[in-house]
């Protein structure tokens, strides 16, 4: 595995219109973290990148997996 970055643009404060970057590593992990600041009014997810900046998965794509419901792991019961 290897590093990515979520962008995110900044929509308030002093930095307003600048992108800012927060790395995980892994896709899923910056995909759990964006689910949790989706619809937040502070930013606006941008896109998911590579180390290099390239990007790994668009607006688009990024905005409706963060926005659909997470899915739930299936919970096995313990017979006894």
């Amino acid at each position: 595995m290897q590093p990515v970055r979520l962008v995110l643009l900044l929509l308030i404060g002093s930095r307003e219109g600048e992108n800012d970057f927060v790395e995980f590593p892994s896709v899923e992990e910056a995909l759990a973290y964006g689910r949790e600041l989706h619809g937040d009014r502070r930013f606006q997810l941008e896109a998911i990148e590579d180390a290099a900046g390239r990007a790994l998965m668009s607006y688009d794509e990024l905005n409706d997996r963060c926005s659909s419901p997470y899915p739930m792991p299936l919970r096995r019961l313990a017979a006894g």
